[in-house]
């Protein structure tokens, strides 16, 4: 474990300030960070909300400094959380290729172990520093295979205890984590992954259908660890666990890092806050939360540290519209207040949170402040709590914002902040009152429908009643500029889209955006030619089944997310080398044409295409694949849940590859082909076809978000 003061200094260049803010005589301060899950900016009583009662939060805010421009990092859980520890932009993880989607169950710890972290700092000063509640970064230094001890894990990124939900309360294992051992764990009975839709997973809390979402078990054994789990019980732990670790460290300073599953869905609340708000379980499980925070405050009045104790509430992203939030929508209630979007996308709503702050005798009780800060922020904002400085580097995306809780700055402390939503292709920029969005739509979830788990993006805008340029009944105008411009100043509920209008500041903060593109696959093309496919005519196949696109259409296939000029083409050549194209046939899917005469391609188009349901018989599939082999573009035989179990690429070349899949684990089971594309540059596209195989096509098809 890196706890050392040495370590510290070597990674950050730390070192005291002139000017402390503790006197010789005082104690140092104690750090209790909240950290919400899916709470939105509309879902506290001290931001609006009307539907919900949230006393102790807004007694929080009526002792401290509550933000109005706070923002999470990233408008997904897992880089957000990447973001918090490190002080480093998501697109910064994965060796610079990004961390942007939840970590999947099998995830190894994302974090590397010689990064310093929040939990670092304060070791460095002698704290003794804890994380309670949801996890959610991996554990292990390859895939996770769950097997005791769970290392590397949070007690090597510098937590002495960690006691949690080791993914997210809508994940397994549906158990609880203490430090490296699953609680209840029993060397005769041990956690087995059995992986999705396997049979013999162990038993866990039945939850109703208005509860929300939930997977399905997918481990087996442990039962008494899964019997130790109950999903109405997880936020009374939490709070009691919270407690006794402040209460048992009263004498000496401390960190905690309490990280709630309130209001991820499934909404469970404990029984005695059910039914007790106006919208339904989405409220209940904000009760709940209100309550969490006010069991930890009052521990603090009792063990007499309130006075001594920087309390951070925020949150880790916006509010969802699922199912839940639907509820609450037509119960009255607006998650995100006025703003326009959702998690997981770009729009303010997926991102813009609440932050609260206090720390009596230095933050001015009942202020609020317009500072532009982010969860980015806390590494650098920490070092300063602890008298600690730290220099800059080209990595330091952590702004010190401790003026903007003890102060009233008239200039922002921040000159630019990126933000990231679930695609790379809508990795944002906002600097002063601009707001730079260099694609169409939130990049977020692509749920098009009412009661759709994942209802997002302009449908949903439009359902909720918000208003933007770009959007018309529902759907992104065919008019729309490719990309969005807006003055936050002036329009926060980003109504105009103000791109044509500013090409100078679309100039700036585009170039100064490209400083932090992501890496999208390997830096040098690949030699040889590997195994490509001959160019032959249509011919039917002698499969059962095949998918050829010589009808020149989509169909049976259809795109559930992004937008595709041409997505169907039959060019003999392509764009830039002039190659022949070896394709079977006429036709062929592609994701790099505008149009049919287009006279270049277009890999800023991006999105994700499905096939129908089918069920395979034993044996292989037999397709062919070209285009761009990054971490953005690939082909994926997947599991009816979305699991992703083969995957094929092209060869930075025109020429489509020969490629086949053996079908044999998944004979008899419904599957799908997906074809994603995210990448937006350098052979950012994807071009397949003639995918033959044994089985039956179905005509129903998967929901992807």
């Amino acid at each position: 474990m890196k706890n050392t003061l040495t370590t510290i200094l070597a990674a950050l260049m730390i070192s005291l300030t002139a000017a402390p803010l503790c006197r010789a005589d005082e104690a140092p301060p104690n750090v209790v960070l909240i950290f919400a899950d899916d709470l939105g900016y509309g879902d506290l009583g001290c931001y609006g909300a009307t539907k919900v009662q949230t006393p102790n939060l807004d007694r929080l805010a009526a002792q401290g400094r509550r933000f109005t421009d706070a923002h999470s990092a990233s408008a997904v859980c897992t880089p957000s959380r990447y973001a918090l520890l490190t002080g480093q932009y998501p697109v910064r993880g994965n060796g610079g290729r990004g961390v942007w989607g939840p970590a999947p169950i099998t995830s190894p710890l994302i974090v590397k172990t010689d990064q310093t972290t929040i939990a670092d700092v304060f070791k460095s000063r002698g704290y003794d520093t804890a994380v309670i509640g949801k996890w959610h970064l991996g554990f292990g230094n390859e895939r996770n295979a769950w097997q005791e001890p769970l290392r590397p894990g949070p007690q090597d990124l510098g937590f002495d205890y960690y006691f949690g939900m080791p993914v997210v309360n809508s994940a397994p294992p549906y158990v609880y984590v203490e430090n490296d051992r699953v609680v209840g764990s029993d060397p005769d009975d041990p956690l087995v992954y059995l992986g999705r839709n396997a049979k013999g997973a162990t038993a866990i809390t039945p939850i109703p259908p208005e509860a929300a979402n939930r997977s399905a078990n997918a481990f087996g054994g442990a039962k008494v660890a899964h019997q130790l789990f109950n999903d109405y019980q997880v936020g009374t732990t939490f709070a009691k666990k919270s407690v006794q670790w402040i209460t048992e460290r009263k004498d000496k300073p401390f960190f905690l890092y309490l990280a709630t599953t309130n209001i991820h869905h499934p909404f469970t609340p404990a029984k005695r806050f059910q039914g007790t708000s106006q919208c339904g379980l989405y409220g209940d499980f904000i009760h709940e939360l209100d309550w969490i925070v006010g069991e930890v405050l009052t521990c603090l009045e009792e063990q007499g540290l309130s006075d001594n104790t920087l309390v951070i509430f925020t949150s880790d992203n916006g509010g969802m519209f699922n199912h839940g939030g639907q509820t609450a929508f037509k119960a009255g209630h607006r998650q995100n207040g006025t703003l326009l979007g959702f998690k997981f996308g770009i729009w303010e709503g997926g991102h813009r949170v609440p932050m609260i702050v206090r720390w009596p005798g230095k933050v001015k009780a009942g202020t609020t402040s317009s500072q532009v800060i982010s969860n980015v922020d806390m590494l650098a904002t920490f070092a300063a709590v602890t008298e600690q400085t730290m220099e800059n580097t080209q990595q330091a995306d952590s702004v010190n914002m401790l003026p903007a809780f003890l102060g009233e700055p008239e200039q922002q402390i921040r000159d630019h902040l990126v933000l990231a939503p679930n695609k790379g292709t809508h990795l944002s920029i906002r600097k002063g009152k601009w707001m730079y969005i260099p694609s169409q739509g939130s990049g977020g979830f692509g749920g098009r429908t009412p009661n759709n788990h994942t209802f997002a993006g302009p449908a949903a805008a439009s359902f909720v009643g918000s208003v933007n340029s770009d959007i018309e009944d529902g759907k992104i105008r065919k008019d729309a500029p490719p990309a969005q411009l807006y003055n936050l100043e002036a329009d926060v509920n980003q109504i105009i889209n103000v791109i044509n209008e500013h090409p100078e500041v679309v100039k700036e903060l585009s170039s100064l955006l490209a400083t932090y593109k992501p890496k999208t696959g390997p830096t040098t093309r690949r030699t040889g030619r590997g195994n490509p496919a001959k160019k032959i005519p249509a011919t039917p196949s002698s499969r059962a089944a095949s998918f050829d696109f010589e009808s020149g259409t989509l169909a049976p296939w259809k795109i559930v997310d992004g937008q595709f000029g041409h997505i169907i083409g039959s060019r003999d050549r392509f764009f830039h080398n002039k190659g022949a194209y070896n394709k079977q046939g006429k036709h062929y899917l592609t994701t790099l044409e505008p149009s049919a005469d287009a006279e270049k391609g277009l890999d800023s188009q991006t999105g994700v295409i499905v096939s129908p349901y089918f069920i395979p018989k034993a044996g292989k599939m037999t397709f062919r694949v070209g285009g761009g082999d990054g971490a953005l573009v690939y082909v994926a035989l997947c599991t009816a849940d979305g699991n992703e179990v083969q995957f094929a690429r092209g060869w930075k070349d025109q020429v489509m590859q020969n490629r086949e899949w053996n079908l044999a684990p998944y004979a008899g089971k419904k599957m799908f082909i997906k074809v994603v594309d995210k990448a937006i540059d350098g052979w950012g596209h994807i071009t397949a076809d003639d995918f033959q195989f044994d089985g039956e096509v179905l005509t129903e098809f998967p929901e992807i978000p």
